[in-house]
């Protein structure tokens, strides 16, 4: 193993990274953990139970999941045990920030032989739009190098600290964070995120499916359009086409869409009263989880106050 091991947040990224042809290893980390559930416990039950809902969820093979996951793990292990620096590539969006808090809170716990340094940036001089590492080219990236940042103990101790709170059944912990980390300069902001993701009062939507609802009513008609339309208005959760496609799916299911987006979706009466706020989803029944806050039935549950900008039970 080489002396510098980049940890990055997906294989683009790991592509561009290697034609940049900086010194050192590349690893990829890319478990999407703004969807499903964050349990506590030992790893390989959490890969178990993150197995079983990608499976589910990209109706892959749940025993090729599982390999991945387990080998992402034992990459960054490896790089922790032999290198002299790992330096994790991790932006300031939701998706990566939680990434980013995963492998921090590991990391923490585990013998490292060298240092931890990161290269974690929310826009860039050459793209007045900047939304992730993978828009970079290689010369942008490699320029990225000399620029990245040490990771101190309290950085470590946040991201333990997140990543508790996070699998918890309680999202207070979050919120209570969200507004006070400083270490990590984007985490705050993407806990806040996080928290707009449980059922609103009021509709008992999350900020993403009525986000989704209102950009195909302005007459979204694909995946990328969507897309486009909900980055303009949130530049902290970068909606990837999983997102979309899977969260079309479940309005699908729900009677909010008329059909899958890109094929002809339209909102509904149902989706429209939800987005005003005549109907509640919650009624509807739910199940699902948001890391480790389990949403199941149709009565009081964990919710997002819009008002007062934090989770309550109602």
């Amino acid at each position: 193993m080489s002396d510098v091991v980049h940890v990055v947040n997906g294989h683009s990224t790991s592509e561009l990274l290697a034609e940049a042809e900086l010194p050192g290893d590349i690893a990829v980390w890319a478990d999407c953990l703004d969807q499903g559930p964050l349990r506590p416990g030992p790893d390989p039950e959490f890969r178990a139970a993150r197995a079983d809902f990608l499976a589910g969820l990209t109706r892959g093979d749940r025993d090729r999941i599982l390999a991945e996951l387990t080998g992402w793990d034992a990459a960054v292990d490896a790089a922790a045990a032999e290198a002299e620096e790992v330096v994790l590539w991790y932006e300031h969006d939701l998706f990566d920030q939680l990434a980013l808090v995963r492998l921090l809170a590991r990391l923490a716990s585990r013998p490292r032989r060298g240092t931890l340094s990161m290269v974690s940036i929310d826009h860039h001089a050459e793209l007045p739009d900047f939304k992730g590492l993978g828009e970079l080219e290689p010369p942008q990236l490699a320029g990225l190098w000399p620029r990245r940042t040490p990771i101190g103990q309290e950085a470590l101790d946040e991201a333990a600290a997140a990543w508790i709170a996070l699998t918890a059944p309680d999202p207070r912990g979050v919120h209570y964070l969200a507004r006070r980390v400083k270490a990590l300069p984007f985490l705050g902001p993407a806990l806040g995120r996080w928290l707009e993701d449980l059922p609103a009062i009021g509709t008992g939507l999350s900020r993403t499916e009525a986000e989704l609802l209102r950009a195909v009513a302005r007459g979204a008609g694909t995946v990328a359009a969507v897309m486009s339309e909900v980055h303009t208005s949130d530049r902290v959760y970068l909606l990837t086409d999983q997102v979309v496609t899977e969260t079309g799916r479940m309005l699908v299911d729900l009677g909010a869409l008329s059909a899958p987006i890109g094929a002809g979706a339209a909102v509904t009466t149902l989706g429209d009263e939800l987005v005003r706020g005549r109907k509640d989803r919650v009624a509807l029944g739910m199940k699902t989880w948001r890391g480790g806050v389990r949403l199941e039935g149709s009565g009081a549950m964990w919710r997002w106050d819009p008002g007062t900008r934090r989770p309550v039970i109602a």
